[in-house]
């Protein structure tokens, strides 16, 4: 039986979660999550001025990170730790740990901030959380080695990239179980959601294209030829762009969604990872792992404006800046 707490005080913890949901506390400012895997912390961004104003020490090797609709609450995946952080996403603070299994990775969390899924590399599963009660309600067996996760806006919907099985599972929120299973690429880890589109995105790192999916479907649309390992993929300009990470070529493709054609590739920092979209839906966040930067992109004139240094590995795999 796996354990739901790993802190000393657990059950202070989880009272102090449950008030913490109670409290209706104010919408914090657009914050940038960024996990620094080799110095197990969070570096916080506020992206009014694109200011680090903190660095959170977390559980140990992060990688992963989510953050609710209202940039309340915030998950972290520490690989090492096998264990999820959670932080109040307003006072910048801890406000739990929870154990998830041998492999956390991808994460991703309902815009209510009340539902986490998470990823296990190692054991197929996704692990369901109920995140006011610090708690793993199931595991949801999927594909291998499942990476990149997405939630649709009304939670009905989790989508997850099964890297070794080379394709991507539905699972119903409802009944917590696998509805259907579909190939794509080879090696598929990250993976983007655009509900105006209706599409499903996979970044598929060893044939080195992106899968376009129905999402209600999961019917094949096209494949498109990237850069070199591509690994992760953002929406960006209501719709319109479709943004890539190319961890060898050290770029981001930009891809039009209207024609399904890449347009543009931009240079960034060294082994591009992470990337999210910011609310004002015109720049876009992409973390360098090897650079230990995050480069900010405008997507309309399609030019980075500014690079940011963070903490030391930088990943930031997931959706690391509030929707709203």
């Amino acid at each position: 039986m796996i354990r739901d707490l790993l802190h000393p005080i657990g059950i202070v913890v989880a009272a102090s979660a449950a008030l913490f949901f109670c409290a209706g506390l104010a919408q914090a400012k657009p914050y940038a999550f960024v996990t620094n895997q080799r110095d197990d912390s969070v570096t916080v961004i506020d992206t009014d001025g694109n200011k680090r104003i903190t660095t959170l020490k977390v559980g140990s090797k992060p990688a992963g990170v989510a953050v609710s609709g209202d940039g309340s609450i915030v998950l972290i995946t520490n690989s090492a730790g096998k264990d999820v952080t959670v932080l109040d996403g307003n006072k910048l603070k801890i406000i739990g740990q929870l154990k998830v299994g041998e492999g956390p990775l991808g994460v991703a969390i309902d815009k209510a901030g009340r539902r986490g899924y998470v990823a296990d590399w190692y054991q197929h599963y996704v692990s369901v959380i109920d995140i006011p009660n610090l708690k793993v309600i199931t595991k949801v067996p999927v594909g291998k080695s499942p990476s990149g996760i997405e939630v649709s806006s009304d939670g009905k919907r989790v989508y997850v990239a099964n890297r070794d099985s080379d394709s991507i599972s539905l699972i119903d929120t409802q009944t917590l179980k696998v509805v259907n299973t579909h190939k794509v690429g080879k090696h598929p880890f990250g993976i983007t959601l655009d509900e105006a589109r209706h599409r499903i995105y996979t970044a598929n790192v060893i044939s080195n294209d992106i899968s376009v999916l129905d999402s209600k479907t999961l019917r094949p649309i096209t494949t498109i030829a990237v850069g070199e390992r591509p690994y992760a993929i953002a929406v960006a300009g209501n719709g319109k762009w479709v943004m890539v990470t190319n961890q060898y070529d050290d770029t981001v493709s930009v891809i039009n969604a209207e024609t399904l054609k890449v347009v543009n590739t931009l240079d960034v920092g060294e082994y591009p990872e992470g990337i999210a979209t910011h609310p004002d839906d015109r720049r876009v966040y992409v973390a360098n792992w090897f650079s230990n930067t995050v480069s900010v992109i405008d997507v309309l004139k399609q030019k980075s404006l500014e690079t940011i240094p963070v903490g030391d590995g930088t990943r930031a795999f997931g959706r690391f800046i509030a929707t709203q």
